[in-house]
């Protein structure tokens, strides 16, 4: 038998069940391909350059991913976290040590191809790119609430210490 207490724990658990839901991030279904297609691009960049080519990071995708769906669902390009994290608390957060790190954000860029482009011409994400001491990136992407439905991107650039 279940007593008022158990009862009204149980209901406290759903409906915080169901606002987590609710907030959930709605990632693309082809989130590794655009992913993928990113990485070649950015790569290319660097190449082109005569800069290493870099590779992905676990804890840098994740730092990415969470700023990606935060600014998602404020339809946002913000390089602030809704909670006020800057990418310092967000590698952080996601026990990246690092001696350097920089941080692109983007909406509405319908492939990896044409975010890298549009970032490489802009100057200060065209530096984030190139960063010369980067070896490592993650790589966000998550889609805005409907009607809005855009992608938003984050690529993080690093270096572990």
């Amino acid at each position: 038998m279940f007593t008022r207490l158990t009862l009204a724990v149980v209901a406290v658990a759903a409906l915080f069940s169901f606002a987590s839901a609710a907030r959930a991030c709605s990632d693309p279904g082809n989130a590794a391909a655009l992913q993928k297609e990113l990485l070649t691009s950015l790569n290319a960049e660097r190449q082109a350059r005569g800069l290493s080519a870099l590779v992905l990071s676990a804890k840098l995708d994740k730092a990415a991913q969470g700023q990606a769906c935060d600014n998602a669902k404020r339809k946002s390009i913000s390089h602030v976290s809704s909670d006020g994290g800057t990418l310092k608390t967000r590698l952080r957060r996601v026990g990246y040590g690092f001696r350097t790190a920089a941080e692109n954000t983007g909406r509405g860029f319908a492939s990896g191809t044409r975010a890298v482009e549009w970032w490489m011409n802009s100057p200060k994400h065209r530096d984030n790119i190139l960063l010369r001491k980067a070896r490592e990136v993650g790589i966000g992407i998550a889609v805005s609430p409907a009607p809005d439905s855009k992608l938003h991107w984050i690529l993080v650039v690093g270096a572990a210490k």
